[in-house]
Protein backbone atom coordinates (compact mmCIF):
# COMPACT_ATOMS: atom_id res chain seq x y z
CA UNK A 1 0.00 0.00 0.00
CA UNK A 2 2.99 2.41 0.90
CA UNK A 3 4.41 1.86 -2.61
CA UNK A 4 1.17 2.41 -4.27
CA UNK A 5 1.20 5.57 -2.77
CA UNK A 6 4.64 6.72 -3.49
CA UNK A 7 4.56 6.04 -7.00
CA UNK A 8 0.52 5.90 -7.86
CA UNK A 9 1.18 1.86 -9.10
CA UNK A 10 2.18 -1.57 -7.36
CA UNK A 11 5.64 -1.88 -8.33
CA UNK A 12 6.96 -5.32 -9.12
CA UNK A 13 8.05 -7.06 -5.55
CA UNK A 14 11.05 -9.45 -4.38
CA UNK A 15 10.58 -10.96 -1.46
CA UNK A 16 12.98 -14.09 -0.41
CA UNK A 17 11.79 -16.89 0.79
CA UNK A 18 13.66 -19.23 2.32
CA UNK A 19 14.32 -23.13 1.23
CA UNK A 20 16.66 -23.88 3.24
CA UNK A 21 15.14 -27.66 3.62
CA UNK A 22 16.02 -29.17 -0.03
CA UNK A 23 19.40 -29.82 -0.87
CA UNK A 24 21.29 -26.63 -2.05
CA UNK A 25 18.12 -24.44 -1.07
CA UNK A 26 18.63 -20.82 -0.51
CA UNK A 27 15.83 -18.30 -1.59
CA UNK A 28 13.02 -18.38 -3.91
CA UNK A 29 11.18 -15.56 -4.65
CA UNK A 30 7.79 -14.71 -3.49
CA UNK A 31 6.10 -12.49 -5.60
CA UNK A 32 4.06 -9.61 -3.42
CA UNK A 33 1.96 -8.31 -5.88
CA UNK A 34 -0.96 -10.14 -6.62
CA UNK A 35 -5.15 -9.68 -8.44
CA UNK A 36 -5.68 -9.36 -4.33
CA UNK A 37 -3.19 -7.04 -3.20
CA UNK A 38 -4.07 -5.21 -6.36
CA UNK A 39 -7.75 -4.71 -5.26
CA UNK A 40 -6.73 -3.83 -1.80
CA UNK A 41 -4.59 -1.24 -2.78
CA UNK A 42 -6.77 0.39 -5.23
CA UNK A 43 -9.69 0.24 -2.70
CA UNK A 44 -7.49 1.82 0.25
CA UNK A 45 -6.87 4.31 -2.56
CA UNK A 46 -3.53 6.66 -3.67
CA UNK A 47 -4.14 8.81 0.09
CA UNK A 48 -6.15 7.73 2.94
CA UNK A 49 -10.14 8.41 2.83
CA UNK A 50 -11.17 8.47 5.86
CA UNK A 51 -13.92 6.14 5.75
CA UNK A 52 -13.48 3.98 8.56
CA UNK A 53 -16.55 5.01 9.96
CA UNK A 54 -18.77 3.70 7.22
CA UNK A 55 -19.25 -0.02 8.29
CA UNK A 56 -19.91 -1.51 4.80
CA UNK A 57 -16.98 0.44 3.62
CA UNK A 58 -14.60 -0.63 6.60
CA UNK A 59 -15.80 -4.45 6.18
CA UNK A 60 -15.26 -4.19 2.30
CA UNK A 61 -11.62 -2.99 2.79
CA UNK A 62 -11.00 -5.57 5.85
CA UNK A 63 -12.39 -8.43 3.46
CA UNK A 64 -9.81 -7.28 0.79
CA UNK A 65 -7.30 -7.11 3.31
CA UNK A 66 -7.46 -10.48 4.55
CA UNK A 67 -7.60 -11.58 1.17
CA UNK A 68 -4.53 -10.16 -0.07
CA UNK A 69 -2.78 -11.49 3.24
CA UNK A 70 -4.24 -15.01 2.36
CA UNK A 71 -3.09 -14.71 -0.95
CA UNK A 72 0.42 -13.45 0.45
CA UNK A 73 0.67 -16.37 2.63
CA UNK A 74 -0.23 -18.97 0.27
CA UNK A 75 2.55 -17.94 -2.40
CA UNK A 76 4.93 -17.70 0.63
CA UNK A 77 4.00 -21.56 1.40
CA UNK A 78 4.30 -22.35 -2.32
CA UNK A 79 7.58 -20.87 -3.05
CA UNK A 80 9.06 -22.30 0.69
CA UNK A 81 7.83 -26.06 -0.98
CA UNK A 82 9.76 -25.27 -4.10
CA UNK A 83 6.73 -23.96 -6.06
CA UNK A 84 7.80 -21.10 -7.05
CA UNK A 85 8.85 -20.29 -10.54
CA UNK A 86 11.67 -18.01 -10.28
CA UNK A 87 14.74 -19.93 -9.36
CA UNK A 88 12.88 -22.83 -11.94
CA UNK A 89 13.53 -20.05 -14.40
CA UNK A 90 17.07 -19.23 -13.06
CA UNK A 91 17.89 -23.04 -13.77
CA UNK A 92 16.76 -23.12 -16.80
CA UNK A 93 18.28 -20.35 -18.23
CA UNK A 94 21.64 -21.19 -16.21
CA UNK A 95 21.34 -25.12 -17.93
CA UNK A 96 21.88 -23.71 -21.42
CA UNK A 97 25.42 -24.12 -22.44
CA UNK A 98 27.75 -21.25 -24.10
CA UNK A 99 26.53 -20.34 -27.77
CA UNK A 100 24.04 -22.55 -27.19
CA UNK A 101 20.25 -20.95 -27.70
CA UNK A 102 17.86 -20.09 -24.93
CA UNK A 103 14.39 -20.38 -25.61
CA UNK A 104 13.14 -16.74 -26.82
CA UNK A 105 11.10 -16.85 -23.38
CA UNK A 106 13.71 -15.29 -21.68
CA UNK A 107 14.30 -12.79 -24.39
CA UNK A 108 10.63 -11.48 -23.97
CA UNK A 109 9.69 -8.29 -22.71
CA UNK A 110 6.87 -9.65 -20.55
CA UNK A 111 9.75 -12.28 -18.95
CA UNK A 112 12.67 -8.84 -18.59
CA UNK A 113 9.64 -7.00 -17.24
CA UNK A 114 8.10 -9.99 -14.50
CA UNK A 115 12.26 -9.78 -13.56
CA UNK A 116 12.37 -6.10 -12.72
CA UNK A 117 12.07 -5.65 -8.81
CA UNK A 118 10.81 -2.17 -7.90
CA UNK A 119 10.62 -3.22 -4.25
CA UNK A 120 13.32 -5.82 -2.85
CA UNK A 121 11.99 -6.94 0.43
CA UNK A 122 12.91 -9.27 3.45
CA UNK A 123 12.42 -10.34 6.51
CA UNK A 124 14.82 -10.51 9.38
CA UNK A 125 13.74 -10.94 13.14
CA UNK A 126 16.46 -11.59 15.70
CA UNK A 127 17.53 -10.10 19.36
CA UNK A 128 21.18 -9.73 18.29
CA UNK A 129 20.12 -7.66 15.11
CA UNK A 130 18.84 -3.71 15.93
CA UNK A 131 18.81 -3.03 12.07
CA UNK A 132 20.02 -3.86 8.98
CA UNK A 133 19.55 -3.38 5.17
CA UNK A 134 20.64 -3.44 1.65
CA UNK A 135 20.49 -1.20 -1.17
CA UNK A 136 17.79 -1.17 -4.05
CA UNK A 137 18.45 -3.29 -6.57
CA UNK A 138 16.66 -1.36 -9.69
CA UNK A 139 18.06 2.32 -10.03
CA UNK A 140 14.33 3.30 -10.06
CA UNK A 141 13.44 0.62 -7.01
CA UNK A 142 13.84 0.99 -2.95
CA UNK A 143 14.90 -1.96 -0.61
CA UNK A 144 13.06 -2.06 2.24
CA UNK A 145 14.32 -4.71 4.98
CA UNK A 146 11.98 -5.49 8.03
CA UNK A 147 12.32 -6.73 11.34
CA UNK A 148 8.54 -7.42 13.70
CA UNK A 149 9.15 -7.11 17.06
CA UNK A 150 6.33 -7.78 20.42
CA UNK A 151 5.57 -4.09 20.47
CA UNK A 152 7.31 -2.08 17.04
CA UNK A 153 8.31 -2.80 13.37
CA UNK A 154 11.64 -1.85 12.51
CA UNK A 155 12.29 -0.81 8.75
CA UNK A 156 15.71 0.50 6.46
CA UNK A 157 14.68 2.07 3.58
CA UNK A 158 17.14 2.61 0.97
CA UNK A 159 16.98 3.83 -2.53
CA UNK A 160 19.55 6.06 -4.68
CA UNK A 161 20.03 9.47 -3.51
CA UNK A 162 18.44 11.44 -6.55
CA UNK A 163 15.33 9.39 -6.01
CA UNK A 164 14.34 10.94 -2.67
CA UNK A 165 12.39 8.54 -1.55
CA UNK A 166 13.20 6.87 2.20
CA UNK A 167 11.84 9.73 4.06
CA UNK A 168 8.29 10.20 1.95
CA UNK A 169 8.14 5.94 2.28
CA UNK A 170 8.65 6.16 5.54
CA UNK A 171 5.82 8.44 6.23
CA UNK A 172 3.25 6.41 3.62
CA UNK A 173 4.20 3.17 5.51
CA UNK A 174 4.01 4.34 9.08
CA UNK A 175 0.28 5.59 7.44
CA UNK A 176 -1.05 2.72 5.76
CA UNK A 177 0.19 0.38 8.93
CA UNK A 178 -1.95 2.80 11.20
CA UNK A 179 -4.43 2.79 8.60
CA UNK A 180 -4.87 -0.89 8.39
CA UNK A 181 -4.59 -1.63 11.95
CA UNK A 182 -7.23 1.08 12.35
CA UNK A 183 -9.43 -0.41 10.36
CA UNK A 184 -8.77 -4.26 12.05
CA UNK A 185 -9.45 -2.85 15.31
CA UNK A 186 -12.29 -1.01 14.46
CA UNK A 187 -13.86 -3.71 12.58
CA UNK A 188 -12.97 -6.51 15.63
CA UNK A 189 -14.84 -4.06 17.96
CA UNK A 190 -17.77 -3.39 16.09
CA UNK A 191 -21.16 -5.44 17.48
CA UNK A 192 -22.03 -8.41 15.63
CA UNK A 193 -24.67 -8.84 13.52
CA UNK A 194 -28.36 -9.99 14.95
CA UNK A 195 -29.32 -11.45 11.78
Amino acid sequence: LATYRLWGEQGGTYEATQVRPFLHGRTETTRSVSPASEAFVKTMGIRPKRDEMDASKRAEKVALLREAVNSHVKYIGLAANAMGVDRHFLGLALSAKEGEAVPSLFSHPLYARSKTWRVSTSHLTHPRFDSWGYGEVVPDGVGLAYSIHPNNCMFCITSLRENDWPERLSHLLEEALVEMQTLNEMELAAPASKL
